[in-house]
């Protein structure tokens, strides 16, 4: 057997030289590559299992090199960093799925019961006919034009009335709501 370190890497790929002294020759050659892509990725997804995968990339690349298309090295670097890749796209879409699980479980907990469901429509109902009962209709009118999102003048344009007019409403109404609310 001849020193394996005097070869190049293709002819270390090639028929003639393939076996496992060959194979693990090229693995120590090209592992500081597979270290230094998985490093690079190591941000975006787990560093041993980029590793582990880039390692299953050089033996691919190991064993399906053609000569006739290029140098060993160029293959071998194109092999491991696709794989890498598709191993950070694995991780990403794994961590999206774990997060949207856990904000379907974080949804599945806040849902009312029943009961508060009821509890909840009869204290909106309770509020509506105070807001009915305490608020003047212009006072109400107002207020349904804030929340329509409506500026002060275009509520009075609206309105027929004063700009003053409805800053003036929507105070009182303020004022009678915290009221209610109080109570």
């Amino acid at each position: 057997m001849s020193d394996l370190s005097k070869l190049s890497d293709e002819e270390l790929v090639s028929s003639e030289h393939s076996d496992s002294g060959c194979t693990a020759e090229l693995i120590s050659r090209y592992m500081k590559v597979v270290f230094a892509l998985a490093k690079k990725y190591s941000g975006c997804a787990d560093y041993e299992e980029l590793v582990s995968d880039g390692m299953e990339g050089l033996l691919s690349a190991i064993k399906s090199y053609d000569g006739e298309k290029g140098s060993f090295s160029a293959f071998a670097a194109v092999c491991v960093d696709n794989r890498l890749k598709n191993t950070v796209r694995r991780s990403i879409r794994r961590a999206k799925r774990l997060a949207d699980e856990e904000e379907l479980s974080l949804v599945a907990d806040v849902k009312p019961t029943p009961e508060e469901r009821v509890i909840a429509r009869e204290n909106n109902e309770d509020m509506l006919r105070a807001v009915e009962n305490e608020l003047s209709e212009l006072e109400r009118k107002c207020i349904k034009g804030v929340v329509m999102g409506f500026s002060y003048a275009q509520i009075a344009k609206r309105l027929g009335v004063e700009r003053k007019a409805v800053d003036n409403a929507l105070s009182r109404a303020r004022n009678k709501l915290r009221g209610i609310y109080k109570g």
